[in-house]
């Protein structure tokens, strides 16, 4: 039976989770337990945390199980927090006894505090995406004639000539749809229908006029145009650059809506205990804008780093004269680059049954240009791999930038990192690179990478064992609205299984435990935004950013995690979430 959908046309959270198999059959099996390589994490988190402030607490939580996170993942039982700086952390009777008249105290009643989790990969300024866009989501739509269906549904009910934009999961032989096949049910309306992930799309007849687009349009550097073997396009574009050839076509986005999508995205992610996020894809002048705007409001209540991203050879003129954003709540991380796209066209070293093997989304000269130039500025640079040629390609950029410009800890960043090879993984951490992992990449696209790439290939697939015990800072990321899963707790819960949709496991040896995900979820997500001095754990001096669940995560089966709920979440000591 179909889930039914809410008032937006949108099915709910556990309406999709319960749709796609994740149960606890599903998830409790396969990944056995494997020795732990915290270890190795600890020595990367050598910490400085600020002065620890004098006088009596303004805030005591205490009788509950404090996971702190520290060097020793010690448990403690109370944390006292004076301004927004933790102040003490220790037993009941050591912390009640800093308590004044004016201390507020929060009694856990045994439930666990933990730092607030950090998503170091989250596309909040484009939340409005979805907003935008019709979603066909499984259980409603898993194939080519449940798409068409609900597309037609919408023809009847949109004016003629208006836009109609979609974005779908999954479909029937992992292709997405032809022009042909969206103009049999909407040849009077232009539509645009994106694979969920963003690397991939689809146009029918009318959106190609409008755009342009014909079998004279030239593919773009790193994109694909797909063509028919009469030379016309067939309606399928992949990568960016060529997806934005027909994205510049489309109606203009309401005014105000990256603002508000700040703001909404925020109490979002408050409420499944987040305090910290990067926006690692912040694309154009408006998106930037909004959140200048945002923060000049003081609208800001989690605290955010932004990465804009390069999609053109031309934006770096843009990114090197960009005003700095600079504050407690909002600052500017660094820059975003993507060098492959998503997994038919993964840059890898050997041929896979994809769409495209051997074409990175740069010209690796003009990409180890525009490298040099990123790095020069002092900041960070976060570059998407899939593949495993992604990556060397990356790791050959940064180790020339690195070179020509020698500086203390420039650490930069890895995100996804699909595929490895060993060398690479030995390359990684001689340069100090950080990999920031998204593990429901597995849960979302698992079993159709399993077609496309060959065994061999997916036994690198997401090796996160081997980077642990490499000694590589890892993180752990969401990449939503890119994934259809935007809670820290899937993301632990899919590091913990990786579990595929038909709940296959992909390399149970590279299963994290519990303890593994939480520090990647908070003192490895802070680590990649150079911040381990101040956030990810519960030590005194740090901030007081903490989240309480309203059950132990850390006993809980992989089903509970998923759907496990934060009751209160707090940022340096002030509540912005409770149920």
């Amino acid at each position: 039976m179909p889930a039914q959908t809410n008032s937006s046309g949108r099915i709910t959270r556990r309406e999709f989770l319960i749709a796609t198999g994740l149960t606890i059959t599903s998830l409790a099996v396969g990944c056995k337990r494997f020795q732990s390589s915290t270890g190795e994490q600890e020595k990367l988190y050598q910490v400085t945390p600020s002065p620890v402030p004098a006088n009596n607490p303004d805030l005591i939580l205490r009788n509950g199980k404090v996971l702190t996170v520290d060097h020793n993942d010690t448990t403690a039982q109370a944390v006292a927090v004076k301004g927004d700086l933790i102040q003490d952390v220790g037993s009941n009777e050591v912390i009640d006894a800093l308590k004044g008249d004016a201390t507020q105290i929060i009694d856990l009643n045994g439930r666990v505090l933990t730092p607030g989790l950090i998503d170091p990969h989250f596309h909040l300024g484009f939340l409005i995406l979805l907003d935008l866009m019709t979603p066909f989501l499984p259980p409603e739509v898993t194939t080519l004639a449940q798409l068409q269906k609900k597309l037609a549904g919408l023809v009847a009910q949109t004016p003629k000539g208006d836009w109609i934009q979609g974005y779908y999961l999954i479909l029937e032989a992992n292709r997405p749809p032809s022009k042909e096949e969206m103009d049999k049910v909407s040849p009077d309306h232009p539509v645009w229908m994106m694979h969920q992930a963003g690397h991939m799309g689809s146009a029918n007849s009318l959106a190609l006029k409008l755009a342009g687009i014909t079998k004279d349009t030239q593919d773009p550097m790193g994109g694909i145009i797909e063509r028919g073997s009469n030379g016309e396009p067939t309606g399928r574009f992949y990568n960016h650059r060529a997806m934005n050839i027909l994205r510049d076509a489309l109606p203009p986005r309401p005014e105000g809506a990256f603002y508000q999508s700040i703001i909404d995205g925020q109490k979002l992610m408050a409420a499944s205990g987040i305090t910290s996020f990067h926006d690692v894809y912040v694309y154009g002048e408006d998106t930037i804008q909004a959140y200048r705007d945002v923060g000049t409001d003081g609208k800001m209540i989690l605290r955010g780093a932004i990465y804009p991203v390069l999609e053109n050879p031309q934006d770096l003129d843009i990114a090197l004269n960009m005003q700095h954003v600079q504050g407690p709540f909002l600052r500017l991380g660094g820059f975003k680059l993507q060098i492959d796209g998503q997994g038919p066209t993964f840059y890898t070293h050997e041929p896979h049954e994809g769409i495209s093997w051997d074409m990175p989304a740069w010209d690796p000269k003009i990409y180890k240009e525009i490298m040099r130039s990123l790095h020069d500025t002092g900041l960070q640079v976060c570059v998407h791999c899939g593949g495993d040629a992604a990556v060397d390609l990356t790791l050959d950029a940064f180790e020339e930038a690195m070179q020509a410009n020698p500086r203390p800890d420039p650490r930069h960043r890895i995100e996804h990192c699909g595929f490895s090879t060993p060398e690479a993984i030995k390359r990684i951490k001689d340069l100090g690179v950080v990999i920031s992992d998204t593990p429901s990449f597995i849960r979302m696209s698992g079993d159709y990478w399993s077609e496309i790439f060959s065994k061999k290939m997916m036994q690198r697939c997401l090796v996160a064992r081997e980077w642990l015990d490499a000694g590589i800072p890892l993180a752990i990321n969401s990449d939503y609205p890119t994934t259809p899963w935007y809670t820290p707790q899937f993301s632990m819960a899919s590091a913990m299984s990786r579990m595929t949709l038909s709940n296959k496991v992909i390399g149970p040896e590279h299963c994290l435990t519990f303890q593994e995900a939480l520090r990647a979820q908070t003192m490895g997500a802070a680590y990649a935004g150079f911040d381990e001095n101040s956030k990810g754990s519960i030590e005194p001096g740090k901030l007081a950013d903490l989240a309480v669940w309203a059950e132990d995560p850390s006993s809980m089966s992989f089903k509970e995690l998923v759907e496990a709920k934060v009751d209160l979440t707090l940022v340096g000591g002030n509540i912005v979430y409770q149920v």
